[in-house]
């Protein structure tokens, strides 16, 4: 099998994903790499593209673009590319594997481990090692985990098991693929062990009624087997000090099942602590059988300051929809339970949530400050991004139920017949989108009253003005005419233009961070005499929650609450790009900025936005747009289409 390097397979699946030809320097933004980095790169895949069953094109003035010559060869030589691309691969040229590599190596070591040692594995010079635990110290901050230095004996990470379990289980469980375990070369977990796990856990499941997620389960099979790897070399976890509560009897046993037949298997014996341990990390998954499925317990108190927030500053009333209820309080459950334990999840759909559901997530980052008011703990965005689910879904029947049905007025100058006929027509085709109140003739218009009318549709033109919007069709309605109803029908009532203006669009700035570039569009915005002095705050609050960067070089920063007395976008552009999150760079910044009040435009915004943020080449032409009214007409033709 041909072995591709991470940042080869990083630049094909650019390719592979864009229809599009790709500039080398578009490619280069993304990866934080230079210009050339990925024209060397690209040389070098194209000269085993005959293994790969492709051929790059280089077009000139457009960039690259990927052509598949041999289907079969190609989906092979491709198969374990992940969905993300994020599979790393057995090189310890990639320093992300080597770091991977090192952080696990220390948190299994029995003692101190010599640098020296360190280097010969990993086959880099003393200054790249040193480059690389540095990474490796800010990756175990967030365990409470330090790393000390001893002269003569080495490196150790120090702290406490219970955290050193979870970072293990972190860097092995793949963040970007559900229920995927990296195995390398180092053979962390026996193959083995680890599916006899899982057969033991999806056993009980069965036979327990449980349900569990795939996710789940793969993360509590991943625990346990950390736990017997760790006995085996004689580190025991220190007792946990948790009172667990009368209702926990259920998790009790199904643990001690576990644990008895992990015993029967590995000729291990786990003590309390052990047993506290995997206790702990059922309780931190949907553990619901079919007859305990409707009891709940204190979650009430979040689950109603989550409603109050949702309608105070949104605006969305969820007070009556029980199926949200009962979904977002079966959630809860066990979040509660991973905050408390400090248990982390990944949500593998993170970045498509953020994406394609940026009103939900909205949504869910309002819902976590009432999680972290009560429980005093930090939510993340993986989940935050599960609770946007539910909102999702909450929204989206909140939709259908407010979908509002137009009351229309038909006038028809044809007589009983025709106007019988058009009516019977529309009634047959806009069914449950309109409500016909009444079919008039011309003459009657004059002295009818149209104040609960909504449009007009006549067979003949009107041309006084009615203070309601008139639809001319053909009595025998035509295709034409549906779809002049439907536009209507569907139109939306925000203006894209009322968002955009010369004063608030900034090109080709130089900032080093996103710190400074969110405080410098605060500034001017308050400058204008649009914002508060303390809007950045606002901004950066905001942000600490969960990046507002979207993948495609843009981000879409906006305060935690509603502050401004309009509601329009502040946009910039910056010569080079800058680090947003971890493994994000941004060049393009829409600042957000809504009216107080009018929270429910939040997604018919977004939706405006999204078709800038999904294109490629429409967010590439913004980056090099040299005027602001090339932006402003860039942006009004994609919001347009």
């Amino acid at each position: 099998m041909l072995l591709l390097s991470k940042r080869q397979k990083d630049i094909l699946m650019y390719l592979i994903k864009s229809s599009e030809p790709i500039p080398a320097d578009w490619i280069a933004k993304e990866l934080g790499v230079s210009d050339r980095t990925v024209r060397d790169e690209l040389k070098q895949i194209q000269q085993n593209s005959s293994m790969l069953g492709i051929n790059i094109e280089s077009i000139r003035g457009k960039g690259y673009i990927i052509k598949v010559l041999h289907r079969e060869l190609f989906a092979k030589a491709t198969s374990h590319f992940s969905q993300e691309n994020n599979q790393l691969i057995n090189s310890f040229e990639e320093q992300e594997y080597r770091v991977r590599y090192i952080l696990k190596r220390l948190l299994l070591a029995q003692d101190f481990l010599k640098l020296e040692s360190l280097e010969e594995e990993t086959f880099v010079s003393k200054s790249t090692l040193q480059t690389d635990l540095k990474l490796v110290r800010k990756m175990i901050q967030k365990y409470k985990l330090n790393i000390i230095n001893r002269p003569h004996y080495g490196t150790k990470i120090e702290g406490d098991e219970y955290m050193k379990r979870l970072c293990l289980s972190d860097s092995m469980l793949n963040r970007n693929r559900r229920s995927m375990v990296h195995m390398d070369s180092d053979q962390l977990l026996d193959k083995e062990l680890l599916e006899n796990i899982r057969a033991i856990l999806i056993t009980k499941a069965n036979n327990h009624n449980i349900n569990i997620s795939d996710f789940e389960l793969e993360n509590l099979a991943v625990h346990i087997a950390i736990a017997c790897k760790r006995l085996q070399e004689g580190f025991i976890i220190e007792p946990i000090h948790i009172e667990f509560n009368k209702e926990h009897t259920f998790e009790k046993i199904v643990s001690a099942e576990i644990i008895k037949e992990v015993e029967s298997l590995t000729k291990l014996s786990f003590p309390k602590s052990e047993i506290d341990y995997i206790i702990v990390h059922l309780l931190g998954t949907k553990l619901l059988t079919n007859q305990d499925s409707d009891q709940f317990d204190d979650v009430h108190t979040i689950v109603n300051r989550i409603l109050e927030k949702l309608k105070t500053e949104l605006n969305w009333d969820f007070s009556g929809d029980k199926e949200f209820i009962k979904s977002i309080t079966l959630h809860l459950r066990p979040a509660i339970n991973r905050l408390k334990y400090g248990l982390n999840i990944r949500n593998p759909l993170l970045s498509q949530i953020k994406t394609k559901y940026p009103s939900a997530f909205e949504g869910a980052v309002i819902a976590s400050k009432s999680i972290e008011e009560i429980l005093d703990k930090e939510v993340g965005q993986h989940e935050i991004a599960y609770l946007a689910l539910h909102i999702g879904v909450a929204l989206q029947r909140m939709k259908e139920q407010q979908k509002k049905v137009k009351r229309v007025l038909i006038v028809c100058a044809s007589g009983v017949g025709s106007a019988s006929l058009l009516y019977y027509h529309l009634e047959n085709v806009f069914q449950g989108e309109i409500e016909i109140v009444d079919t008039i003739s011309y003459y009657k218009l004059i002295a009818y009253n149209l104040s609960d009318i909504d449009f007009i549709i006549s067979t003949i033109p009107i041309e006084e003005n009615l203070g309601v919007p008139v639809l001319v069709v053909n009595t025998f309605l035509e295709d034409a005419d549906i779809i002049k109803i439907k536009n209507k029908l569907t139109s939306n009532q925000n203006d894209k233009q009322e968002y955009l203006d010369p004063s608030r669009i900034f090109i080709h700035k130089e900032f080093e961070n996103k710190e400074s570039t969110i405080q410098f569009l605060c500034n001017e915005l308050h400058k204008q005499g649009l914002v508060s002095k303390n809007y950045a705050e606002l901004v950066l609050e905001r942000e600490k929650l969960a990046a507002t960067c979207f993948g495609n070089l843009v981000a879409v920063p906006h305060p935690i609450r509603a502050e401004t007395s309009d509601t329009f976008w502040t946009i910039c552009t910056l010569k080079s790009p800058i680090q947003w999150d971890d493994d994000k760079m941004v060049q393009f910044v829409c600042l957000l900025n809504i009216e107080k009040g009018s929270e429910e435009r939040l997604s018919g915004m977004y939706q405006q936005l999204i078709k800038v943020i999904e294109n490629k080449s429409v967010v590439q032409k913004l980056i090099k747009s040299q005027s602001k009214e090339e932006i402003i007409n860039i942006m009004h033709g994609q919001i347009g289409n």
